[in-house]
């Protein structure tokens, strides 16, 4: 079994690729935004899924720690109206920037002690390896939805609870006139 150390080398196209999975094309061309000066710096990017998914967008891209952030924050300041919109546009801002800090920093964890000193070799193995820990989570798809259809479903019996449970609402609200009703 080969041992592996982090690398400072640039990280490869085929290795990014292996890791990101689909929409690698998408991501690498985002990526490169972050390297252009030969450093890792922040720069400006904007990602729809990230903001508008929050949490599952993070589980989706295998971002455990950020989505137990977004959970924790959500649960904290969820109850405001203007801190989850500025929570979504920050999300959006630095979403990709925190995926290429975790794929850089995997990657280079992950390549063999052999090719620390350079690029990697495009060996199977070593790909293999990066497609296993990166890519995505699939079932997160399902989960949200299934959870989406689960809460609205909470939320319309609670509200016909409610409707039923205190008469004075009802009566706030009366059935319209027709002869349909």
């Amino acid at each position: 079994m080969e041992s592996f150390a982090p690398s400072s080398s640039p990280l490869a196209a085929e290795e990014l690729t292996a890791y990101i999975g689909p929409k690698a094309e998408h991501y690498r061309r985002r990526f490169e935004r972050f390297t252009r000066t030969g450093t890792t710096r922040f720069a400006f990017s904007f990602n729809w899924p990230a903001s508008l998914a929050g949490m599952w967008w993070y589980l989706y891209r295998k971002m455990y720690g950020w989505a137990l952030v977004d959970f924790v924050l959500g649960v904290l300041l969820g109850w405001t109206l203007f801190v989850p919109i500025l929570w979504g546009v920050a999300r959006a801002v630095t979403g990709d920037y925190l995926y290429f800090l975790q794929a850089d920093r995997r990657i280079r964890e992950a390549r063999p002690v052999s090719s620390a000193s350079g690029p990697p070799a495009a060996d199977a193995a070593h790909l293999a390896r990066l497609a296993a820990e990166g890519g995505v989570n699939a079932w997160v798809t399902w989960v949200a939805i299934a959870g989406t259809v689960l809460f609205l479903a909470i939320l319309l019996l609670a509200f016909g609870w409610i409707w039923n449970a205190i008469p004075p609402l009802r009566e706030l609200w009366p059935a319209p006139p027709g002869r349909w009703m």
